[in-house]
């Protein structure tokens, strides 16, 4: 019998979805967080055994509906994750989050990329887009982690804020580095143009209100109309309808104006986890939401262990295995200890100690943001015939998947000792 390559698909979709379902018994037996073992489960199924085809993972993670499950799945996970998001604790610790989300990713950025030029021989340009790539965290990893650990509120509130924000700057300082490289090309047209006008400083400045805070403003505006329309028409239990369907329209037309909707789909969940009442109907969209979003997440790092080839892994293990450690053990805590150290010069500012620092440092993984952006080099490099980015943008691309794969195996393996033996039993 002739197996349809559509009928192949949804093969290995039901496939995804059995193996995910497993991860939870697993997972409780071996008493620990989900994720490494679907990350795992993914490169069993994928690189070592071939059930999951490379080529169907990259498709699905990337461009299955043109956008992929990865961005798809996090527009789930961030709106339903973002009902439990308190604005207090954003306005409480404001200046970490944002000095996180800046200096901290440009130190990310450059430190990554000097690394990355000296083990590969890359200029340092082609290091820094490696840098910039990988530089942003990610919530769907360290929200369901510090669940389990009930890690404190100052400091779970500061990472989570970290990485709901740090997506945009990232896109920001990609679209620098393939500008220097390539002033030409389509995907940074918008921002070399501005730059252009008005200067480096106050170009970077005003994308990152473009990027930023009108989303943003966006989200708060749609989430009280949200609340607003369903007290006037009570949408009972269609009221997931509208929700889900309004996310999903903010986040798409968004994307069509070429803008990053994830601080709007934050703020309209955060507006309606925090403002809307507590009816029967709100109870049901938020466990339908809890469940989407688990699903989403099962989906995702099931992919994204299956989205090396063997080849890949023979080829580039050695630096894979290398850029990560440094990654993670140097240049996240030199980020972490600039960034909150000038956060913690401000006057009536709450500051940090050196212990809270140093856990903060080694809690940082990538996800799923990063592997979508990995594939941005080379496709540039192969439609506008770029030398340079067609020969390093399978390395960059293979030693991004390393840092996000070892990152979350990682972290979400050592976070719980690392947390005793830094914070204490009690405020940990």
């Amino acid at each position: 019998m002739i197996i349809s390559p559509v009928t192949y698909d949804y093969y290995e979709i039901s496939f995804i979805l059995i193996v995910a379902a497993f991860s939870i018994p697993i997972s409780r037996k071996a008493s620990m967080v989900y994720i490494p073992v679907l990350i795992v489960m993914g490169l069993i199924f994928g690189p070592l055994l071939g059930f999951i085809n490379h080529s169907f993972a990259i498709y699905m993670l990337s461009s299955f509906a043109t956008i992929g499950v990865g961005m798809l799945g996090l527009v789930i996970i961030l709106y339903y994750e973002s009902h439990n998001f308190s604005p207090r604790i954003l306005k409480k610790y404001f200046t970490k989050i944002a000095a996180l989300d800046t200096i901290g990713m440009v130190v990310t950025a450059v430190g990554a990329g000097i690394f990355f030029s000296l083990l590969t021989g890359a200029p340092f340009i082609v290091g820094f887009i490696f840098g910039s790539i990988i530089s942003p965290t990610d919530p769907a990893s360290l929200i369901p982690t510090f669940k389990k650990l009930n890690i404190r509120d100052d400091i779970s509130g500061t990472l989570i804020g970290e990485s709901l924000f740090n997506d945009p700057l990232g896109i920001i300082l990609l679209s620098l580095g393939i500008g220097i490289l390539a002033p030409n090309v389509s995907y940074s047209s918008f921002f070399t143009l501005l730059t252009s006008h008005v200067g480096l400083i106050m170009g970077f400045g005003s994308f990152l209100i473009l990027e930023i805070a009108i989303p943003a403003a966006i989200g708060i505006a749609l989430g009280f109309a949200i609340i607003f329309l369903n007290k006037y028409f009570n949408f009972e239990s269609l009221l997931v309808a509208l929700t889900l369907g309004i996310v999903l329209f903010e986040f798409t037309s968004l994307e069509a104006l070429g803008i990053t909707p994830f601080p709007a789909i934050i703020s309209t969940g955060a507006i309606i986890g925090n403002y809307s009442d507590k009816s029967i109907f709100w109870n049901r969209e938020t466990n339908f939401n809890e469940n989407l979003s688990f699903m989403a997440q099962s989906i995702i790092f099931i992919l994204l262990g299956s989205i090396l080839t063997r080849t890949q892994i023979f080829n580039y293990i050695v630096l894979g295995f290398v850029i990560s450690l440094i990654v993670i053990f140097l240049i996240r805590p030199i980020a972490v200890f600039i960034s909150i150290g000038l956060a913690n010069m401000g006057k009536n500012v709450i500051k940090f100690d050196n212990r809270t620092k140093a856990f903060m440092s080694l809690v940082g993984p990538r996800g799923v943001v990063p592997v979508v952006l990995s594939t941005v080099p080379f496709v540039i490099g192969e439609t506008n015939h770029i030398q340079i980015l067609i020969e390093y943008g399978t390395i960059i691309y293979a030693s991004v998947s390393f840092v996000v794969l070892i990152s979350i195996i990682l972290q979400t393996v050592y976070v719980p000792y690392v947390g005793k033996l830094l914070l204490g039993e009690r405020k940990y």
